[in-house]
């Protein structure tokens, strides 16, 4: 069993990701690797990964996708989820505690926080893929 603080985890600056063969900048954002690859022994089958993100006030994830599905669940804080549909139209929904985000396999999507004075918080699941190098901390978004 693996037990731990998220007190004991030290925060991790995103600073980019990609897409549509471009690079964009993240913009306040904090991320914790609570549970990835390397956290635990050979005994645990590692197909998934658990993140906190802290999103700082005005703070932004931008558009993005990736090859694995994605669960968001907010702990405190109030932000803007936006995705493309698949005909290309882009849907919105504010999102405050309480509230969960699932994306499929190469959704685009963004978070923004909405507030001026107070951090968006949020655990976000991945699955592990491939060669589970995306559950990774070197992997942020």
């Amino acid at each position: 069993m693996i037990c731990m603080n998220t007190r004991d985890i030290a925060p991790v600056q995103v600073k980019e990701l990609k897409y549509g063969g471009r690079s964009f900048e993240v913009k306040g954002t904090l991320v914790k690797w609570l549970i990835h690859k390397n956290r635990g022994g050979d005994e645990y089958q590692h197909n998934h990964a658990l993140r906190q993100f802290t999103v700082a006030p005005n703070g932004d994830i931008p558009m993005h996708n990736h090859k694995y599905t994605e669960i968001v669940y907010v702990l405190s804080g109030k932000g803007l989820c936006s995705a493309l549909s698949k005909d290309g139209k882009t849907e919105t929904s504010e999102i405050g505690p309480g509230d969960f985000i699932y994306t499929y396999t190469f959704e685009p999507h963004a978070i923004v926080n909405l507030s001026d004075t107070e951090p968006l918080v949020f655990l976000c699941c991945v699955e592990c893929v491939d060669d589970k190098e995306n559950c990774l901390p070197v992997v942020a978004c």
